[in-house]
C-alpha cells in the first residue's frame, strides 16, 4: 500500500487525508472488525471510525468499503485524551492495525 498526503476542505477548515492503496481488493469493515476497531457504516463508501478516541472518516475510492482496492482517511475530530496529537501519528498506526488485519498488503 502507498500513502500520499492530501489536504481537503471540509466545512470551511483544512482537514488531514491521506490516500492509501491495496495490491487486492479488501473489506475495510471486515479487517476494522477483526482488528476490534469501532466503526458505523454510513453508505457503500463511507465508513466513521472511531480509532483511539479520534475519529476518522474512511471513504473507499476505488470500489466499496467492503471490496475497496483505494481509500482515503479523513481526520474529522482529535481525541479528547490527546488534542494536540498529530494526525500522522494516528494514520499510520491506525492503517498497520487495518492492513494486518486484511489478506493483503500495501501496494
Amino acid at each position: 500500500m502507498y500513502r500520499r498526503p492530501v489536504v481537503t476542505a471540509m466545512t470551511g477548515d483544512d482537514t488531514p487525508v491521506e490516500h492509501y492503496r491495496l495490491a487486492d481488493p479488501a473489506d475495510l469493515r471486515t479487517a476494522l472488525a477483526t482488528a476490534g476497531i469501532e466503526y458505523l457504516d454510513l453508505d457503500d463508501q463511507r465508513t466513521i471510525v472511531i480509532y483511539q478516541q479520534a475519529i476518522l472518516m474512511v471513504i473507499a475510492t476505488e470500489g466499496s468499503a467492503t471490496t475497496a482496492q483505494a481509500f482515503d482517511v479523513e481526520f474529522w475530530k482529535e481525541p479528547p485524551t490527546e488534542p494536540d496529537r498529530e494526525p500522522d501519528s494516528l494514520f499510520a498506526t491506525f492503517i498497520d492495525e487495518l492492513v494486518a488485519a486484511t489478506e493483503t498488503t500495501r501496494r
